[in-house]
């Protein structure tokens, strides 16, 4: 996952329902994974995050909160452990509309997000305190480094309905620019007085030595000031 793609998909102004996630999440994938639906959410969390590389705590509770898995805090933190705090409407939707509600995926997420912050082992699990917070355990070990080419980190932003690309500034810019661009040439290559004078004006540089009568001299002297007078180019062409 690039940072343009992140940006391309959480401007979408289509935003997560409960109904989509529920359906996913509560019914079709328990009836397809049974028994190994806890383990195999926390293994599709963390690959979720290797898609998403966050580069801090901030960053991950943006996420969440975009993604609609719910609000998510810090509530404690020792030497190798951590404790999150997962609340919010959608949680306490899912607590009780069903059994057996999965969040071993956000679990997972956050498991692989401090693995590649910290750059040691790590592992977490999901546990419903009651009726509206699940708290995430975080176990770091810092005895078992890690050697993991993490991808570049995604700076989450917010959706902007009328923000990026308007293509009216870049137009503008190039027509000032072009426009800044003309009065030098007319200074660099004097205008002959008489339309027959201009005809027969050459592009080329002519010899010190015996000139032809009808070529002018190309100077390339970068200052203005150093250009000879259209009365001079005048008296050289006689």
């Amino acid at each position: 996952m690039t940072q343009s793609r992140y940006e391309q998909l959480a401007q979408n102004p289509q935003t997560a329902s409960y109904l989509t996630q529920a359906t996913l999440r509560d019914i079709l994938l328990p009836s397809i994974l049974g028994a190994e639906n806890d383990a195999i959410s926390y293994w599709a969390g963390k690959q979720l995050a290797l898609q998403f590389p966050l580069n801090s705590f901030e960053d991950l509770y943006a996420f969440f909160e975009q993604i609609n898995f719910g609000h998510l805090s810090l509530k404690k933190q020792k030497k190798d452990q951590y404790f999150f705090e997962l609340t919010g409407p959608i949680v306490i939707s899912r607590i009780a509309d069903f059994d057996t509600p999965d969040f071993q995926l956000e679990a997972g997420f956050i498991a692989q997000i401090l693995e590649q912050q910290l750059q040691i082992v790590t592992e977490a699990k999901a546990t419903i305190e009651n009726k509206k917070t699940v708290t995430i355990f975080v176990q770091t070990d810092s005895k078992a480094p890690i050697e993991d080419e993490a991808g570049a980190p995604i700076h989450l932003t917010t959706p902007a309905p009328q923000a990026t690309a308007n293509p009216e500034p870049t137009i503008q810019t190039v027509v000032t620019q072009t426009t800044s661009v003309e009065p030098l040439e007319e200074e660099l290559v004097p205008t002959p007085k008489s339309t027959q004078e201009t005809s027969n004006v050459p592009e080329t540089v002519a010899p010190k030595a015996t000139p032809m009568p009808e070529e002018i001299p190309h100077y390339t002297r970068t200052r203005v000031a150093d250009l000879p007078s259209r009365r001079e180019m005048h008296r050289k062409r006689k």
